[in-house]
């Protein structure tokens, strides 16, 4: 159950900095020269979260408490941030932009699962 919780809190955690990294971004385009600065910080955050997800996602899977796409999904997304956060070091805007936006998609549909949706794996 401990696990359990963790991992719905670091689904949480991870989306609303994600909202607040876009909200950096938003501002860094606008000129604001701060926030680029916590723009890649909160990277390196959401890389060490999605990190914590994985562990988090291993071991519900190997209690059987959620079936196997959930840890094969947070390490999918932990590797796109990890790519996410190159394209975006070295200025890739066209591949930095639209994977942000995939993994936030990503990461709501592993959250809406977590509240909603867990159940035993079958």
């Amino acid at each position: 159950m401990i696990v359990t919780r963790l991992l719905r809190f670091i689904l949480a955690v991870s989306a609303i900095t994600m909202l607040v990294q876009a909200t950096f971004a938003g501002r860094m385009l606008a000129g604001d020269v701060k926030s680029a600065a916590l723009h890649a910080f909160t990277a390196k955050v959401l890389v060490l979260l999605g990190g914590s997800q994985v562990l988090a996602a291993l071991v519900l899977f190997l209690q059987r408490r959620c079936p196997l796409w959930v840890p094969v999904a947070a390490l999918g997304l932990v590797s796109a941030e990890v790519a996410e956060f190159a394209a975006g070091h070295l200025h890739h805007v066209a591949i930095h932009v639209p994977l942000g936006l995939a993994i936030f998609g990503g990461a709501i549909r592993q959250l809406l699962w977590s509240i909603g949706g867990m159940a035993p794996a079958t």
